[in-house]
C-alpha cells in the first residue's frame, strides 16, 4: 500500500524538526552511550523539545527514531531517555513497518534482521546491512516480499528468557525463518542483544560471530 503522500510530507517536516533539536540535547547524550556515536545524521535520530503537528505531548523529551523511506517517513517510534513507564511509544494509529528498508533495498548477498531500531543502527555501524523488527511480535508474513533475491537473510535477535519460561526474541527467530527459505540465524550470549554485544566485545566480535554462520542455526556462548 503507498503511503498518503500528504501524511509522508507532514512526518518528514516533523523528523526535520526533531533533527535539527537533537544536537546538545538529551537524546543525543544517550545515543552516544549506547556507543553510536555518528549515526544520528545518516538516521536522521531527533529530539523531542516540541512536538510536532500531529504528535502529543506524550513525546515530549523523547529520542525520536523516524522510519525512513524512499517515498520519505512513513512513521516514527519514540524511546524514553530516561526511566518512564513505557520505554517506547508510537504515534496512535500508526502501521507497523519493518525499519531501514534501505538495507534491504539495497543488500544483494546478504542481510541482517534484528529486534530494534537501535540493534540495527549497531549493527550498520558494525558494518552490515540491517533491518530491524520493532518488536517480537510485530514481524507481518509480508515482511517477507522484502528479501526476494538476497543470498542469505540472518536473523539476530534478542536472547532474554522471561520467569515465565518463554523467550520473546527466540520465538522470533523461529518465526522468521520458518516463513524465510534463504534464512538462518544466531542467538546471543542470555541478556544481550547486538547493541550490547558490540558495546561489550567490540564490533569485530560481533562481526567474527556471522561470518562464522554456516547452514545450520549457530550459537553464541
Amino acid at each position: 500500500m503507498i503511503p498518503n503522500p500528504r501524511l509522508v510530507e507532514m512526518w518528514t517536516r516533523a523528523s526535520d524538526q526533531y533533527h535539527s533539536e537533537y544536537w546538545g540535547s538529551a537524546a543525543q547524550e544517550y545515543v552516544e552511550s549506547r556507543g553510536l556515536d555518528g549515526a544520528a545524521g545518516q538516521f536522521r535520530l531527533g529530539y523531542v523539545a516540541t512536538p510536532a503537528p500531529g504528535h502529543d505531548e506524550r513525546f515530549t523529551g523523547m529520542l525520536s527514531i523516524p522510519y525512513i523511506t524512499p517515498s520519505g517517513v512513513v512513521g516514527f517510534k519514540f524511546r524514553a531517555i530516561r526511566e518512564a513507564p513505557k520505554k517506547y511509544l508510537i504515534p496512535t494509529g500508526q502501521k507497523t513497518h519493518l525499519y531501514n528498508v534501505f538495507a534491504c533495498l539495497n543488500a544483494v548477498s546478504e542481510c541482517l534482521i534484528v529486534e530494534g531500531e537501535l540493534d540495527a543502527i549497531a549493527a550498520t555501524n558494525a558494518g552490515f546491512p540491517a533491518v530491524a523488527v520493532a518488536g517480537a511480535t510485530s514481524w507481518k508474513p509480508h515482511f517477507r516480499r522484502c528479501f526476494d533475491g538476497i543470498g542469505r537473510v540472518i536473523v539476530v535477535t534478542d536472547n532474554d528468557k522471561k520467569e515465565d519460561g518463554s523467550n520473546p526474541g527466540q520465538e522470533l527467530a523461529r518465526k522468521i525463518t520458518e516463513q524465510l527459505p534463504n534464512a538462518i540465524r544466531v542467538s546471543l550470549p542470555h541478556g544481550e542483544d547486538v547493541n550490547s554485544t558490540i558495546m561489550k566485545h567490540g564490533a569485530q566480535h560481533f562481526t567474527n560471530l556471522v561470518k562464522s554462520l554456516d547452514e545450520s542455526e549457530v550459537y553464541a556462548h
